[in-house]
């Protein structure tokens, strides 16, 4: 059975298909497959973050979400003859409708966002608080580790449940 075969049976068992795929991408497809199929923490997560994607007809190029609205931007990006990269468009979703937006328009508000985004993060970087925990590269992730002291962390910041306080007790 060849590496195709393997991974359209794996994506029609979670209701997923691929049409084509081209024979250089299957190893690196057959590996995305694997780590969204995870039956555990991980895979999950990979599967709710890719799910929003996946409801729109045009291929999503960013996405801004805020508590309440949320901004889709539609690709492709196409060039203008001056160069600026324009999406197909965007679509804002809010508690009261949807509103969807020129091309011309999405680059005016994906800007001003990205904008507000900046200015919230660099505010909490250089909070005088932060200076101790700055590093001038990525970190790398010890996942047993890290996630252990997450959850911990998580924890010790919330008030215990009546489920939790069970849990203990039964213990």
């Amino acid at each position: 059975m060849s590496i195709l075969s393997l991974i359209n049976a794996a994506l029609q068992k979670h209701g997923w298909l691929i049409a084509r795929l081209p024979s250089d991408e299957e190893e690196r497809t057959a590996k995305f497959v694997e780590l969204l199929i995870e039956d555990n923490a991980d895979g999950r997560a990979r599967r709710h973050t890719l799910q929003p994607w996946l409801w729109y007809e045009r291929p999503v190029r960013e996405r801004f979400e805020g508590q309440d609205c949320c901004l889709t931007v539609e690709g492709p990006i196409y060039r203008s003859r001056d160069g600026t990269g324009y999406p197909l468009g965007s679509q804002l979703r809010t508690e009261f409708g949807w509103l969807d937006l020129t091309p011309e328009e999405t680059n005016q508000l994906a800007d001003e966002v990205r904008s507000a985004i900046d200015l919230v993060l660099y505010s909490w970087f250089t909070h005088p608080d932060m200076a101790g925990r700055q590093l001038p590269r990525r970190p790398s992730r010890d996942r047993y580790y890290d996630d252990h002291v997450a959850k911990n962390l998580i924890l010790s910041a919330t008030p215990p449940t009546a489920s939790m306080e069970q849990d203990a007790h039964a213990k």
